[in-house]
């Protein structure tokens, strides 16, 4: 390969990185505007079909090596027993993320534009790799289980006006706007200026949307525990007994007695909780009197044999388990072994066991709270996938440990995918983290109240109101594809022919 094009490949791995430090907790705007507009440059000027795949290849290579380096942080929690393989896996997710958006986008569009060149005019070039930069966006977040982790749209969750075409048309729809928007210098400087004003009239027709945050009935009043006890402090069986203590002298702080609910993070207790067993007991003086406690923990059938599955608890005051949801969508290889039981050597070679699969997202109905859905850690990045079949529920219940990461950007990321996911679905949620970000968060994804990262405390709040239902809520992804065929026919029309610039 010649020296110039291993120097094009690594300008745009650099421009790919740079691009990432726009995400959260950053928002480094200017630089998803270089990053994005170097993006459009190297496909304009690539000369085949395979150089425009390689260079949106190598492009996706930066993003995603900067934006999941967090996850090297799970590697190295005691006993870091993989700890090697940390930097590695994430190089190798980087290589395989990189395939769908942008070197597919870029290598598929360029494919278009050199087979009909007047797809390469100013504009109409625009429209071609933002419809195809969304649809295989999209296909990352469904593929092989999905990782929908840093979309394109999460740039602008610095400003909540900002976030509320989400309600439309999802995370995914906001992405192909911000695609637009982002590239939109590299159609020239009317374009730009264009650009910035579309982003002004977005934040006031957001603004106009969001009503104050104190409209309408607001729900009962529930406690979010952050009780802050590290990964490693959490791998010490020995320590089981002072984390519970812990977690119950936070839950039965005053005011304990006029809650509704108290909700513990995921996995809150590291021992799995069986039918009868002489632990619920225990864990009720955390539920307060007609109340609920709402905690994550593992749940196993009456035999550990049975299997054990991530879940959300309802325990009453009266120690009964009065309902659950076990977590559906596990992480591959953190919380199961793919292909485990069809090839048990697999498992025995990683030396970890397998959560259950859950039945399905289910809403719960408890004597004295609103229906509501629950979601467990990194569930709550899918969007349309937060909430049951049947009645629509009044708010949200995330509950999550993201003690494995550390203070990295990856939990204030996770943070923001939970907020796009109460726009979408303009429901409130309450969020419960080990050592945060906890928050109450309306329908609008503004915070209404927050626990930082490694904060112990706790949260008082009444639930949010409920908006009308969105319409993405209403039609998910459906929206996205009327937005899709726009797209798609706004560049199937033909206009006069404009020189590429």
């Amino acid at each position: 390969m010649k020296s110039s094009a291993w120097r094009t490949y690594a300008a745009a791995t650099l421009a790919g990185a740079l691009a990432a430090l726009a995400m959260p907790p950053l928002f480094w705007l200017p630089l998803a505007v270089a990053g994005i507009v170097f993006f459009v440059r190297q496909w304009d000027t690539a000369p085949t079909v395979r150089a425009a795949f390689l260079r949106g290849w190598a492009w996706g290579f930066g993003h995603f090596a900067v934006g999941s380096y967090w996850m090297v942080e799970a590697f190295f929690v005691p006993p870091a027993d993989f700890a090697l393989l940390g930097p590695p896996a994430v190089m190798g997710l980087a290589v395989v993320l990189g395939l769908f958006y942008p070197a597919v986008a870029a290598g598929t569009a360029r494919w278009l534009a050199l087979r009909w060149p007047w797809l390469a005019g100013r504009y109409r070039r625009l429209l071609l790799l933002a419809v195809l930069w969304t649809m295989t966006e999209w296909l990352r977040g469904h593929l092989f289980t999905g990782y929908p982790w840093n979309p394109l749209g999460h740039v602008w969750a610095f400003a909540t006006p900002l976030l509320q075409s989400a309600s439309l048309f999802g995370v995914y729809g906001l992405g192909m706007i911000t695609f637009l928007i982002l590239a939109a210098p590299a159609a020239g400087w009317r374009a730009g200026i264009a650009a910035l004003a579309v982003v002004g009239l977005a934040g006031v027709a957001g603004m106009s949307v969001m009503a104050p945050s104190d409209a309408g009935p607001m729900g009962p009043l529930v406690r979010i525990v952050q009780p802050n006890i590290s990964q490693a402090e959490k791998m010490v069986s020995a320590d089981r007994g002072t984390h519970l203590r812990k977690l119950l002298e936070l839950s039965r702080r005053p005011g304990f007695e006029k809650l509704a609910a108290v909700v513990w993070p995921e996995t809150a207790v590291s021992f799995a909780v069986q039918p009868n067993s002489p632990a619920l007991p225990v864990l009720s003086g955390g539920a307060p009197p007609g109340g609920y406690l709402l905690l994550g923990a593992p749940r196993a059938g009456a035999s550990i044999d049975d299997g054990v599955w991530n879940s959300l608890l309802a325990i009453d005051s009266e120690a009964h388990e009065r309902a659950h949801y076990d977590k559906v969508h596990l992480v591959p290889f953190g919380e199961y072994i793919p292909y485990h039981k069809e090839f048990p050597p697999i498992g025995g070679a990683i030396g970890r066991g397998s959560f259950e699969v859950g039945d399905g997202f289910t809403t719960l109905n408890l004597p004295g709270l609103p229906p509501f859905s629950p979601t467990i850690c990194y569930e709550a990045i899918f969007p349309g996938a937060v909430t049951g079949p049947g009645a629509r529920p009044a708010w949200l219940v995330n509950v999550t440990n993201d003690a494995w990461f550390g203070t990295s950007s990856g939990p204030y990321q996770h943070l923001t995918s939970a907020r796009l996911r109460a726009v979408e679905e303009g429901l409130p949620m309450i969020r419960a983290a080990n050592t945060g970000v906890s928050a109450v968060i309306d329908g609008y994804g503004r915070l209404q109240a927050s626990l930082d990262m490694e904060r112990e405390g706790v949260i008082d709040h009444l639930v949010p109101p409920p908006r009308a239902p969105t319409p993405y809520a209403r039609w998910g992804d459906g929206t996205l594809l009327v937005l899709l065929l726009v797209g798609v026919l706004g560049i199937a029309v033909r206009g006069p022919t404009r020189r590429s610039t």
